[in-house]
């Protein structure tokens, strides 16, 4: 789904670029095996789901997708909290069960999945530097 404001596509194209750019140094460090690339790569992806799933939450918060009216009758407001709720703690088990997923069957270094999910946090550091350059 495409990003409606600019800071944040610009922080999704950073994250990419820093995952990435990590990965390149992980095979280099790595004399060309692939594991702390391909480790750094699924923590790149870890946060894109989580990205993915609170961008999900904030849109159904926000009402924003569907097709409901802005003032729903009582119990179907309490059906649509309750059905949202579980949508919430649902991502965060997939993310959670991923996150094992990667770290336990697949043995992907913790120190590549580390940099893989600090990659979107470098980028986010990136664009609030430029936004106070602006100011």
């Amino acid at each position: 789904m495409p990003e409606p404001d600019a800071s944040l596509r610009r922080v999704r194209r950073d994250a990419v670029v820093i995952c990435l750019a990590c990965a390149a140094a992980a095979l280099a460090a790595m004399r060309g095996r692939p594991a702390g690339a391909v480790s750094v790569l699924a923590g790149g992806a870890l946060m894109a789901v989580s990205y993915a799933a609170i961008r999900g939450g904030v849109d159904a918060a926000l009402g924003k997708g569907s097709g409901q009216a802005s003032r729903p009758l009582p119990r179907a407001a309490s059906r649509a909290a309750t059905w949202a709720a579980f949508r919430f703690i649902a991502r965060y088990g997939v993310i959670a069960v991923l996150a094992w997923a990667v770290l336990v069957p697949l043995r992907a270094h913790p120190l590549g999945v580390f940099a893989g999910v600090t990659a979107p946090v470098l980028a986010i550091g990136i664009e609030a530097v430029r936004l106070a350059r602006r100011r």
